[in-house]
């Protein structure tokens, strides 16, 4: 699909949403520049990871990206210098995949149907029904690429009359919350960042380093995230799965005892009824946006991810977080 037909589709696709009675709020234009980052991980090894960044400097996981229902996202990826060809055809190039958005095919970013690998603006216009946690990934060579640390979060949140953003999960004030952070998931296997083509590497999977966004998190003493709340008060936690195994998400207090949590939404959707649970697997690709609230006294919980075997769900480790009040 050329520029022309493809911006003929999104006046179309305005057309609807106007016609859906969705207002067209606001216009965000944002740009992702690609860079290679070294990170030295915990024992010393040095892993190169690719990422998407809004600075100079590559990001693991790359930047939040925030668009609120209604509002119109330009997200513009602009690839420079030698990061287009960091492989051999048809390997090389990038793209932008908005991971649980519904767009048309022109926006997807995907290759095989037509998408540029060289750069280019992908649009997305949430709907009413779309609040919630997604996510954006490279398409190109995608189980490399994303691996590399190619991704990030795509949050769409709800807007009040005035345009601004509400601290509420959905557009139900029951998910309003009064602090909020965003875990991403991941898993390393080095192998791959040093693998080219089809290597004989991607027959197995072998992960080394357990992240939650971008950091390790191995202790509670050493959290991957931390958060200072308060006594009495709703967190809401955004649950982003982009590991390539499985995994448990749980959250404890220093006695290992498991806290109930509430589902709001899943895979960006409203569940019909909230789920209030002790444990959540989060499988690859998955998101979860819950809500807990933190007793009348002061402490300390660890929200954290188990991440297990895909062919016996026997455990790798635990990666940790951390939230005091």
């Amino acid at each position: 699909m050329n520029k022309t037909m493809k911006c003929a589709a999104m006046t179309l696709l305005a057309a609807v949403l106007t016609t859906a009675g969705i207002v067209q709020a606001a216009t965000i234009n944002k740009t992702l520049n690609l860079r290679a980052i070294t990170k030295t991980m915990s024992d010393g090894a040095s892993v190169t990871f690719w990422g998407y960044t809004d600075t100079t400097t590559a990001k693991i996981p790359g930047p939040q990206v925030e668009v609120g229902i209604g509002d119109t996202l330009n997200l513009t990826l602009s690839i420079q210098g030698a990061m287009g060809a960091m492989e051999q055809a048809p390997y090389n190039g990038h793209t932008i995949h908005m991971h649980g958005a519904d767009v048309i095919t022109a926006e997807d970013g995907v290759p095989e149907t037509g998408a540029s690998v060289m750069g280019d603006t992908y649009t997305f216009s949430p709907t009413s029904n779309m609040a919630g946690s997604m996510m954006y990934h490279c398409h190109v060579h995608t189980v490399k690429h994303l691996e590399m640390g190619m991704y990030g979060a795509l949050v769409v949140r709800p807007k009040d009359a005035s345009g601004n953003f509400l601290n509420q999960i959905t557009t139900s004030a029951a998910t309003a919350y009064d602090y909020v952070q965003t875990y991403v998931f991941s898993t390393v296997d080095p192998a791959y960042h040093t693998a080219t083509g089809d290597s004989t590497v991607f027959a197995d999977y072998n992960p080394k380093y357990y992240l939650i966004s971008g950091a390790e998190g191995k202790t509670t003493t050493a959290p991957a995230l931390t958060l200072a709340a308060a006594t009495n008060k709703k967190v809401a936690l955004r649950l982003i799965g982009i590991h390539s195994v499985n995994g448990t998400f749980s959250i404890k207090d220093g006695s290992g005892v498991a806290k109930s949590f509430t589902v709001y939404v899943q895979d960006a959707r409203s569940l019909p009824t909230p789920q209030t649970v002790t444990s959540l697997d989060v499988s690859p690709g998955q998101r979860y946006d819950i809500i807990f609230t933190t007793p009348s006294t002061s402490g300390t919980w660890y929200p954290q991810m188990t991440y297990k075997k895909l062919r016996d769900n026997s455990t790798y480790a635990t990666a940790y977080g951390k939230v005091t009040f």
